[in-house]
């Protein structure tokens, strides 16, 4: 996309090497520092109150909350988006994966104007599972160090997730969904509209076997006076009479005593 090119080179001098690690480890600290003070999560979040009463802060704090508040889950989910945020850098190189964090984090900004709403940065993390799980659709984890699941599958629960918030959620809810697809899909269009023209192409390929192996079903000869055809016994013959109207076929054991027409 051309506009993706040219934000790309304007960001290039500016491009933060391994950013993940730097997210992971404010992240991690935010976290800590609420075991202490468990109302300091609740500073950090983009608050519509908070913000419009003067704690601009809000606007850039909010992505660093940590993922959770269990001890156990926090440094899982930490580790995960690490790795994910790395093999992405891997793929797309420094420079755009930033862009792809910047965007996330500039889709999500306008929520703040919805008047209620409270925003973290869980779907800003969820636009970078869904990319990773774009690149690597097959590659296996085990949820909660047990179940063995490929990221596919929890890609399209996370998927049913955002459609169940939408059709249920808050205006605000509803937004910060919209930006992080719209984020994804602003990525990986060329590649979503190519896996659509694959399907197509495989389903216009599965229509014309199916219609290939309907037409090698139907008979080509049927005896008019027995029914027999070359379907139902593909080693009988055929003949075909030319005094009989619209020279019908016969097969060899009626073609010579049958009643012409």
């Amino acid at each position: 996309m051309k506009l993706l090119d040219r934000l790309e080179r304007s960001l290039r001098p500016y491009a933060i090497p391994n950013i993940t690690a730097y997210l992971v480890l404010f992240q991690g600290v935010t976290f800590f520092m609420a075991l202490a003070r468990p109302d300091f999560v609740e500073r950090l979040l983009l608050i519509h109150d908070k913000v419009f009463a003067g704690e601009w802060w809000r606007l850039i704090s909010f992505v660093l909350t940590p993922p959770s508040v269990h001890p156990v889950f926090v440094i899982f989910q930490l580790f995960f988006f690490y790795f994910m945020g790395t093999a992405l850098e891997m793929n797309w190189g420094t420079v755009r994966y930033n862009l792809f964090l910047l965007c996330g984090y500039l889709f999500t900004l306008p929520v703040v104007l919805i008047p209620g709403a409270i925003v973290s940065n869980i779907f800003i993390s969820g636009s970078v599972f869904l990319a990773f799980a774009a690149f690597y659709p097959e590659y296996q984890i085990r949820l909660y160090l047990i179940i063995p699941v490929k990221v596919k599958w929890l890609a399209f629960l996370q998927c049913l997730v955002y459609l169940i918030v939408v059709l249920t959620g808050d205006l605000a809810q509803k937004a910060a969904v919209l930006a992080s697809v719209v984020n994804v899909i602003l990525f990986f269009h060329r590649e979503i509209v190519q896996t659509f023209k694959t399907q197509a192409r495989k389903s216009k390929g599965n229509m014309t076997r199916a219609r290939a192996r309907e037409e090698e079903a139907q008979p080509r000869h049927v005896c008019t006076t027995c029914g027999i055809s070359d379907v139902t016994d593909r080693r009988a013959e055929f003949r075909y009479c030319p005094l009989c109207t619209g020279t019908p076929a016969y097969c060899l054991e009626h073609i010579a005593n049958h009643v012409h027409r």
